[in-house]
């Protein structure tokens, strides 16, 4: 029973060794950003061109979003903007959460002035 456990232990930690290898051998914080910055301008040019193609825009938004989630996840969880990087959400997915901190009370009133 012992050398499974062993085994089981050995092969789990190998297999997140490598994923979290993967994950380390990221390019720089400066070379992602300047990829983010990159993207976001090709994003850019895209929505503003005649006829913006949807789906180079939704390929190269998932690749911005990818390239923020790598560079928060090798900076300590702080995106580019130096904020606590939060995974982007759909518009439902954001009423719902303005309508829990609405009936919560999200802070701030008339009685808090001079």
């Amino acid at each position: 029973k012992r050398s499974r456990r062993r085994k089981r232990s050995s092969v789990n930690t190998t297999s997140t060794m490598s994923s979290e290898g993967a994950a380390v051998a990221a390019p720089s914080l400066p070379a992602l950003k300047t990829r983010i910055e990159n993207l976001a301008e090709s994003i850019k040019s895209l929505k503003s061109s005649a006829e913006p193609d949807k789906d180079a825009i939704a390929a190269a938004v998932n690749e911005l979003v990818d390239a923020k989630r790598t560079y928060a996840a090798n900076n300590n969880g702080i995106g580019v903007d130096g904020k606590p990087f939060e995974e982007p959400m759909s518009k439902s997915e954001k009423k719902k959460k303005a309508k829990s901190e609405k009936v919560t009370g999200g802070g701030g009133g008339k009685d808090g002035g001079a």
